[in-house]
């Protein structure tokens, strides 16, 4: 039986009539209940453009809404019971017209395994009305998906099978629209923040302790991720040098297999310049290798054993070593990209516009993302941290940060701040731009990420609240003019 809370216009869907297009339009045949994929599943010709595959079996497979891929529309052919793909000019075909039977694309015919009769959501051959079109289950498996769509897709098996209410989930379909829902990128810009986080970081403000930190972590922690763990293959604790914190983890795609080198983003935590572990940002190299690029997890020195510039000249290491070893990973050489965080953020930062201090040979980036980076302090009231790393004679202090000190300025940057950050964030933020603008006429790309604290801006990196991911998508996308 069909569920009661249905919508007019869903229930004109299920019975096979469109509100929105003319019924010798192509549309989708695709599940009336999500499943296991908020965008449903389609009835879907296996491959697509010149890979596709006519003489395989039908599956279903996520539907592609926004796309341009004709394999999973069909159209009713006018005074005929037939169900046909105008982009290859077949008509959907039973391989038998028994239980079990599977579906297939063939040339259209006046073959009984061609009539179909399609109500109150069951598809079934008009000859054998008691037999539907089911799917294998109620979820799927991972399947390849182009570049920047996320999550990924999915696809199961497809055949005739007894028609029981008890199965109505994988044997109800309806027409949908192409354009019924955008496609899902993740360069979509900013939308996707839980209403009760966005609540609960609007009521912490600009405040920002240990306890924030955990209590935003502990909010994000439940949140379903837009990949899974079946996507990404890690080669862990790979040196970049000898010491033992400079280390980094590689994450590549199982699934997102591109056939040329791609964007590698290595990523820099934070921890105040004497903490912090690469524990924190496995999600962010997660995310950009579920996308099909190389995802970088780092680890660096840390003061006091490594004071000032150590950090910095640990990002240009691990760039510097990548730009030799990348390719073996899929990665380009000449797209590598530098994200930090806070602490990870100055030193990247050091790297990115101070290159006067790095050792003869050091790699240049593609391009730096820094989030809410402290590229310079209150001199006169230095945290224990930056003592520990700037040293103890004020006197200096001004010659080792960032402000002040840029002498390298054409390299692509994208700044983040977050709309909770604390001062110290903002206003060091503040005066890098304008001597990036004032002195140098460059104006970087800026996001400031709505909703936000210092901590929570990482943390939705590869959740469903995209705001922050979107942002650095497109910009290494159009850095790299792809």
């Amino acid at each position: 039986m069909l569920k009661k809370n249905l919508s007019i216009v869903t229930l004109l869907l299920v019975i096979g009539i469109s509100p929105r297009v003319g019924l010798a339009d192509a549309r989708l045949l695709r599940t009336t209940y999500a499943l296991d994929d908020a965008r449903g599943y389609c009835i879907d010709i296996a491959g697509f453009g010149e890979n596709i595959r006519l003489e395989d079996r039908l599956q279903v497979h996520t539907c592609k809404y926004g796309t341009p891929l004709g394999d999973q529309l069909f159209e009713r052919v006018v005074g005929k019971s037939q169900l046909r793909v105008p982009e290859y000019d077949v008509c959907l075909a039973a391989g038998s017209l028994e239980p079990g039977a599977e579906l297939f694309v063939r040339s259209c015919t006046d073959s009984p395994r061609q009539d179909w009769s399609f109500a109150w959501g069951r598809l079934t051959p008009e000859s054998r009305p008691d037999l539907c079109v089911s799917l294998a289950g109620e979820t799927g498996e991972i399947a390849g998906t182009p570049a920047l769509i996320t999550p990924v897709y999915r696809h199961q098996g497809l055949s005739l099978q007894s028609c029981e209410e008890d199965l109505e989930a994988i044997q109800s379909l309806r027409w949908s629209a192409p354009d019924e829902r955008g496609i899902s990128v993740a360069d979509v810009v900013r939308h996707g923040m839980p209403e009760d986080i966005a609540g609960v970081l609007a009521a912490l403000g600009r405040s920002f302790n240990g306890d924030i930190v955990r209590q935003t972590a502990a909010m994000y922690a439940p949140l379903a991720k837009s990949y899974e763990s079946a996507e990404i293959e890690i080669e862990t604790n790979v040196a970049y040098g000898p010491d033992e914190r400079q280390q980094f983890d590689i994450h590549t795609a199982t699934v997102r297999r591109a056939p040329e080198p791609v964007p590698s983003v290595v990523v820099f935590h934070g921890g105040g310049l004497t903490g912090g572990s690469r524990a924190a940002t496995v999600g962010v190299a997660n995310f950009f290798a579920s996308l099909g690029f190389v995802g970088v997890n780092a680890t660096y020195r840390l003061a006091p054993d490594h004071p000032w510039p150590a950090g910095a000249r640990d990002v240009g290491a691990a760039v510097t070593w990548l730009r030799e070893n990348v390719g073996q990973y899929g990665g380009d050489p000449e797209q590598i990209f530098v994200m930090g965080l806070s602490s990870g953020a100055f030193h990247s930062a050091t790297y990115v516009f101070r290159p006067e201090l790095m050792p003869p040979g050091t790699a240049r980036p593609a391009g730096a993302i820094l989030m809410s980076g402290p590229y310079t302090f209150d001199f006169e009231h230095p945290t224990p941290g930056e003592v520990a790393y700037f040293g103890e004679d004020p006197l200096r202090y001004a010659d080792r940060v960032v402000v002040g000190n840029v002498t390298r300025s054409d390299i692509p940057v994208l700044f983040t701040t977050a709309e909770w950050d604390i001062e110290r964030y903002t206003f060091a933020f503040a005066a890098l731009l304008e001597e990036l603008v004032v002195g140098h006429g460059v104006m970087p790309r800026y996001k400031q990420s709505l909703g936000h604290n210092h901590t929570s801006q990482l943390l939705a990196i590869g959740t469903a609240d995209t705001g922050v991911s979107a942002e650095l998508v497109d910009f290494i996308e159009r850095t790299v003019g792809r």
